[in-house]
């Protein structure tokens, strides 16, 4: 009977630290300028998501600082392949007073998500943006599109912090729009 058991705290110890390691945590940028933040952002790439499933190209969001000192307003577009245009709005903040990339984002209070910025470029060209649990990924750009090197430097940016980048789904970027 104890060898048995021992056999199961074995495999039980076995089986967590297998989960330690499939379970690598996500790092968000040290400091996060909002206000370099905020303006039009083209999706060129993410994870597909079920309320994502429904857009098919020009996905843009908007990021505009909040009435609230610290507060974050944004307005998700895209295309569906009906040829509707979907539109979502979002609040959100800084999940701590650090000032790093990590964003607590509501779009029906009380519920929130956790979205972590988790590189961007030092003028805030392009940014990766995904959540703490691995699902959710983006990669946005000022411009509508990005060259293939520099995608695929991001792409190894999200690899490296335990994404499935072979999942990610490309965004064309049929019109130049913007939204205010």
């Amino acid at each position: 009977m104890s060898t048995r058991l021992g056999t199961m705290l074995g495999l039980i110890v076995l089986l967590a630290l297998g989960q330690v390691s499939h379970g690598q945590t996500v790092t968000a940028v040290p400091m996060l300028d909002l206000t370099k933040f905020t303006g039009n952002w083209y999706e060129i790439a993410r994870l597909q998501t079920k309320r994502d499933k429904v857009c098919d190209h020009d996905s843009v969001v908007l990021v505009a600082l909040g009435d609230k000192k610290d507060s974050l307003q944004f307005v998700i577009a895209c295309q569906t392949k009906k040829g509707f245009t979907q539109v979502r709005n979002e609040s959100g903040k800084p999940a701590e007073k650090t000032g790093s990339g990590k964003l607590k984002v509501t779009t029906l209070w009380p519920f929130s998500r956790k979205y972590w910025v988790l590189a961007v470029d030092p003028n805030y060209d392009w940014a990766l943006v995904g959540s703490p649990n691995h699902k959710e990924l983006w990669v946005l750009a000022r411009a509508g599109t990005m060259d293939t090197g520099l995608l695929a430097n991001i792409e190894g940016k999200a690899l490296a912090e335990g994404f499935n980048t072979a999942k990610l789904i490309a965004t064309p970027q049929t019109r130049r729009y913007q939204i205010y």
